[in-house]
């Protein structure tokens, strides 16, 4: 009788351990601009503010300290809110100061990386939005209500090689209703990569780069990329980034980014096309609280 009671106590820790599901993959749910395979659990919900400074060197060295490192103008602001409905589903919604744009998104986790008697090698889910200009200035959007509309649509796969590194592929399609001129395509493909590494249990230094694929759009537009610190606190996760876009949105920091970080100037030297910005969420639970 002692025998099978210690089996029967026993033998949950074994259980336990023939099966681990890896969590935190990334700091957040999303990495820089771009979101994480991770996503909000049950009744959690997250209230973001992303923020893109202008051109730190938008006309030259001497705009540096007189345009206060694009402090003073050119920036982009999205508030975002965000909700688990349950583990493995969440919803979000913003507006970005660009465009007078509003979007909402859907994110499903599909798989979790794991190890013991079901080995997952990755956790993978699909992501998609919708984007829609409410600006009533532009003259080609007052034709059909539709044109105001874009769409994105992405499958993350990621994998936590360890407890200091994690990478994220991104195959990306974003389609807009409406486009500028007719050398650009209403449907844009772009494969996208992001890594994380720890630098202490609450800092970590992020990546990303999308890169579009070739004839998919106009001379001057570039391949989106940026480079991160997140610093977590408790309930908190604050994102300090260096990029090339203002863009907050898959739609426009893929199809619409121009400028690469380092550029050749028509004069033989070199341009630099970098923006300061950050990301702060807050979480808080708003439904499934024990009392």
């Amino acid at each position: 009788m002692k025998k099978l009671i210690l089996a029967l106590l026993v033998l949950p820790l074994f259980t336990a351990k023939a099966q681990q599901i890896e969590y935190a993959i990334f700091s957040d749910t999303r990495i820089i601009s771009s979101q994480s395979v991770e996503s909000n659990f049950k009744g959690e919900g997250t209230f973001i503010i992303s923020h893109r400074f202008g051109d730190i060197y938008q006309n030259g060295p001497e705009s540096i300290l007189y345009n206060f490192f694009g402090f003073d103008g050119g920036a982009n602001m999205r508030i975002g809110l965000d909700y688990g409905i349950n583990d493995w589903i969440m919803v979000g919604g913003g507006r970005s100061g660009f465009n007078k744009t509003y979007d909402a998104f859907f994110k499903m986790k599909m798989l979790s990386q794991q190890t013991g008697d079901r080995n997952i090698p990755v956790s993978v889910s699909f992501y998609t939005d919708a984007s829609f200009i409410s600006d009533t200035t532009n003259a080609l959007l007052d034709s059909f209500f539709v044109d105001r509309f874009s769409y994105s649509y992405q499958l993350l796969i990621a994998r936590k090689f360890s407890d200091i590194f994690s990478m994220q592929l991104m195959p990306t399609l974003i389609h807009r209703n409406l486009v500028a001129t007719r050398e650009e395509k209403n449907d844009v493909f772009a494969m996208g990569v992001a890594a994380k590494v720890n630098v202490t249990p609450t800092l970590a230094l992020s990546g990303e780069y999308f890169y579009t694929l070739p004839n998919q759009l106009p001379a001057g537009y570039n391949n989106y990329m940026a480079f991160g610190i997140d610093i977590e606190t408790k309930g908190h996760v604050f994102q300090i980034q260096l990029t090339n876009s203002p863009f907050l949105i898959p739609e426009y920091y893929i199809g619409a980014t121009q400028g690469s970080i380092i550029d050749e100037a028509a004069n033989g030297d070199f341009d630099l096309n970098l923006r300061l910005g950050f990301n702060i969420t807050r979480d808080f639970q708003l439904g499934g609280r024990v009392y």
